[in-house]
């Protein structure tokens, strides 16, 4: 395809495209130079954690045997782990084994989901 047909001014795209991702680099740089690297990979993995946890959708619709119920879904083998995973059946599971999830909500229960109990 010709340049012209496309409307399109490579040389200017171009320039564009690599200020861009100098930009970025440079940011980047001075960032891990005055906050160190580490910090940045745990800023990194915590908004790839953030971004996965707002997409994840349950397979199911909420199990309706709690009704306006407020709490957490906790394993009874590893607590209080994040997002269930929802069978066929709308029961809640582990993610890391399987095993069903109860919700608890309220008072001793959440300290029990929070590792206190």
């Amino acid at each position: 395809m010709d340049a012209k047909y496309l409307g399109i001014d490579f040389k200017k795209t171009g320039l564009f495209a690599g200020i861009v991702m100098g930009t970025a680099a440079i940011v980047t740089l001075v960032f891990g130079l005055i906050f160190g690297f580490d910090r940045w990979q745990r800023n990194v993995q915590t908004a790839s954690q953030l971004m996965t946890a707002a997409a994840v959708m349950p397979a199911a619709p909420m199990p309706s045997a709690h009704p306006n119920v407020a709490g957490q879904y906790v394993c009874p083998v590893h607590g209080a782990v994040g997002l269930p995973q929802f069978d066929a059946a709308g029961v809640p599971r582990c993610p890391i084994d399987g095993q069903p999830m109860a919700l608890q909500g309220g008072g001793a229960d959440m300290a029990l989901a929070a590792g206190a109990g």
